[in-house]
């Protein structure tokens, strides 16, 4: 337990960032439930990467942190996406199923990390909140 504890003060501060699509008028449990598919794309595909698994459990053991942001058009959110990918960040774009708000494959939220803060501010910080 002390290990864990110290290696989580020693590491680099990390975050999850999820970007929503404000154009497209999402319900709030709508909304919440696209940042958990994103979420869960991003941490799944961080620990199928051997090079994100140290900033998986970093950001694991600093208690998860996710910020949830907005963009205005799919044309931000692909452009954002494009960006993480060569900086080469995780970076998930959810595509609806269908079943109730939206058409099947709308993008709804590109989540981005988990990676190092400095990284992913670099990328974001232009945004608002959602």
């Amino acid at each position: 337990m002390i290990r864990k504890v110290f290696s989580a003060l020693t590491a680099p501060r990390t975050k999850l960032v999820l970007v929503v699509r404000g154009d497209l008028k999402m319900s709030k449990g709508k909304t919440a439930a696209q940042c958990a598919h994103a979420a869960i794309l991003c941490y799944q595909q961080s620990q199928e990467l051997s090079k994100k698994q140290k900033l998986v459990e970093s950001w694991s053991l600093s208690g998860q942190p996710k910020i949830v942001l907005r963009v205005n058009t799919l044309e931000e959110l692909k452009r954002l996406q494009d960006r993480a990918n060569n900086a080469g960040m995780v970076a998930e774009i959810v595509k609806d199923a269908g079943r109730t708000q939206l058409e099947a494959g709308t993008a709804t939220v590109l989540g981005i990390g988990p990676d190092i803060e400095i990284n992913v501010n670099e990328l974001v910080s232009h945004l608002k909140l959602l």
